[in-house]
C-alpha cells in the first residue's frame, strides 16, 4: 500500500475510533481489549522477537519475562486460590504485600530499555540498569511515581503517547502531509472530547457491562485520570458522571486506535512477513482461545492474559526509546539548519 493511501486509511481509522468511542465508550473498550488486544500482543511479540527486541543485549528478554511474571502473578493467585487458603501468609504476601513494590518492575524496565538501546557497551548497560534500581527505591515514597509508572505507563502512555510518537517517528522518513495531519489529529483528540456534549441518559449501561468493570476494577484508570487532571481525588467514580463518560471516551478511543494503527501498518513495518505458516496457525489458535476466554468469563480472560499484555508492553519499550531518540535527533538537526 502506498504511503498516501496508508495515511488516508489511518485518518479514517482515527475518525472511526473516535466516533465509536463517543457512541459506546464503555462497551467499545471491553470489545477492543478482549478481541483486538490479544491479536495485537501476539503479532507484535512475534515481530519484535524477530527484530532481536531492538536491543544490543539478550539479557533484556529476561528482564521482560521476570517483570511480567511478577506483575501478573498476584491477580492470578487471587483468581485460583480458594477462600480456605486466601488468608494464608504466603498468599497474602503475594497478593497484598509484594504488589506495592511491583511498579519498580515497570520503572526499572523502561530505564533498562534506555540503557540497552542507547549503549552497546555492556558495562554502561548494567550501570544504567543499576541506576534504575536505585531510583526506583528513592521514588517509591512518591505518590506521583506510582501514578505515572504504575497506572499510566502501561495504559494511556503506552496506547496514546507512545502511539503518537511511533506515528511521528514513522513520518520522519515519509514526510507525508497527511501523516503529519494524523499526528496533529491524535494530539487534538482529547481537546475535542472536552468540548463534546454528553448526556448521561444516552450512556446507560447493562448489568453485565457494569459488572465486568467492577469485577476487574477497570474503572480505576478512569478515576486516576480524573485525579491527574485535578478534577477529583482519584477515589471517586460514577458510570453516569459526565466527566467520567468523557474520560472513558478518551480511553476507548486511545486503545481502539492503538490496535487498529498496528494492524494497518503491515505494509510499512512488514510484521506480517515474519509470520510463517506454523507461527500463523499458533497465533490464530491462541487468539481464538483468548477471545473465547473473555467471552466465557471476562475476569478469567483478563487475568490469564495479563502476562501476555505486560510482556508486549515491556518488549515495546526499546522501540519507544528509539522513536523518542529519532524524533529528538530530527528536532535537533532542524534547529541547527
Amino acid at each position: 500500500m502506498k504511503t498516501a493511501n496508508l495515511d488516508l486509511l489511518n485518518t479514517g481509522l482515527i475518525i472511526l475510533s473516535f466516533f465509536l468511542a463517543y457512541w459506546l465508550p464503555f462497551e467499545l473498550f471491553l470489545f477492543s481489549y478482549a478481541v483486538l488486544g490479544p491479536l495485537h500482543y501476539l503479532t507484535e511479540i512475534n515481530w519484535i522477537r524477530d527484530k532481536n527486541y531492538f536491543v544490543a543485549s539478550k539479557f533484556w528478554i529476561y528482564i521482560v519475562v521476570i517483570s511480567a511474571v511478577l506483575i501478573s502473578l498476584p491477580p492470578l493467585v487471587r483468581l485460583v486460590v480458594t477462600e480456605e487458603y486466601a488468608r494464608s501468609e504466603i498468599v497474602l504476601l503475594i497478593t497484598n504485600v509484594l504488589p506495592v513494590y511491583f511498579n519498580a518492575c515497570l520503572f526499572i524496565s523502561i530505564v533498562g530499555a534506555i540503557g540497552f538501546t542507547i549503549f552497546k557497551n555492556k558495562t554502561y548497560q548494567y550501570i544504567t540498569l543499576a541506576v534504575g534500581c536505585v531510583l526506583a527505591l528513592l521514588f517509591h515514597q512518591l505518590s506521583v511515581y506510582h501514578l505515572l509508572v504504575g497506572i499510566f505507563l502501561p495504559t494511556v502512555i503506552h496506547v496514546y503517547i507512545f502511539t503518537i510518537l511511533f506515528m511521528w517517528y514513522g513520518n520522519l522518513k515519509s514526510k507525508s502531509r497527511i501523516g503529519i495531519f494524523n499526528v496533529i489529529l491524535m494530539f487534538l483528540a482529547p481537546i475535542f472530547i472536552i468540548f463534546l456534549t454528553v448526556r448521561p441518559f444516552d450512556y446507560i449501561l447493562g448489568y453485565d457491562t457494569k459488572s465486568i468493570y467492577e469485577d476487574n476494577m477497570l474503572y480505576i484508570l478512569n478515576a486516576k485520570i480524573s485525579q491527574a487532571i485535578g478534577l477529583t481525588d482519584g477515589t471517586k467514580f460514577s458510570f453516569e458522571g459526565k466527566l467520567f463518560i468523557k474520560i472513558q471516551i478518551f480511553i476507548a478511543f486511545a486503545y481502539t486506535y492503538h490496535y487498529l494503527n498496528w494492524f494497518s501498518k503491515t505494509s510499512v513495518i512488514g510484521w506480517h512477513k515474519r509470520l510463517t505458516q506454523k507461527r500463523s496457525l499458533t497465533i490464530l489458535t491462541m487468539w481464538i482461545a483468548s477471545v473465547a476466554l473473555y467471552f466465557y468469563n471476562y475476569k478469567i480472560g483478563f487475568t490469564l492474559l495479563l502476562f501476555l499484555s505486560f510482556v508486549h508492553v515491556f518488549m515495546e519499550f526499546p522501540l519507544n526509546i528509539l522513536s523518542i531518540k529519532g524524533i529528538g535527533k530530527s528536532i535537533f538537526n532542524s534547529n541547527k539548519t
